[in-house]
């Protein structure tokens, strides 16, 4: 079975790994025109439950400081996709960075795509016998994210990370939570709820994968 995978966000790294639990011999090339998964920018990581319970260890590469324990109600997400994505290296996945595709359907049921762009495989053709792309989706709700080395304020979308730092979100148009607080960082997002993204984006990787 060979497959590709466009993206290597979070949804699509649960993704490829559901698939490698389910067809250990699979050929899995996934794409992107990121230089690298992970660590660039950073998406809500608000978890309402152990990691482990979305998430098997066996997915995941060195997490260093970010190793979730049982009081954390947060893990640095960019550093968790970054480790899902080494772990997937480690599995025997393709992953083609600075990457983009156009696919042509053949007449024998294979997707033939042909890589554009920067990466190393650029110039070159592929076929495969799937093409699973995440859905589009748009939201009309922005947030406004932080990160502090505080106490909790109180908000229902705020958690401890294991590396000791709070990361919390509220509505872009609201003034933040600490209005006198200094932010080791600041980020932006848009999508419904900043406390279930994460766990969200952990079952369409799950629904993904059932399309192969």
């Amino acid at each position: 079975m060979k497959i590709a995978i466009v993206g290597i966000e979070l949804s699509q790294l649960v993704c490829a790994h559901t698939i490698f639990d389910l067809h250990p011999n699979a050929e899995l090339h996934l794409i992107s025109e990121r230089a690298e998964a992970g660590l660039i920018g950073e998406l809500p990581g608000l978890i309402s439950q152990p990691l482990s319970n979305t998430i098997s260890n066996e997915w995941l590469g060195n997490l260093g400081s970010q190793i979730p324990t049982t009081p954390d109600t947060a893990v640095r997400r960019s550093w968790l996709e970054k480790a899902l994505a080494t772990k997937l290296v480690e599995r025997g996945a393709n992953l083609h960075l600075r990457t983009s595709i156009n696919q042509n359907k053949s007449k024998l049921g294979e997707t033939t795509i042909s890589f554009e762009g920067a990466g190393y495989s650029s110039g070159s053709t592929l076929s495969v016998e799937k093409v699973i792309t995440k859905p589009e989706t748009t939201s009309s709700i922005h947030w406004r994210g932080g990160v502090h080395n505080e106490e909790l304020a109180g908000s229902n979308y705020e958690g401890h990370r294991p590396d000791g730092l709070v990361e919390i979100w509220w509505p872009a148009e609201q003034e933040p939570p600490r209005s006198d607080g200094k932010w080791l960082q600041l980020m932006d997002w848009s999508g419904e709820d900043p406390l279930l993204s994460l766990e969200q984006e952990v079952e369409l990787g799950r629904s993904l994968a059932s399309t192969a």
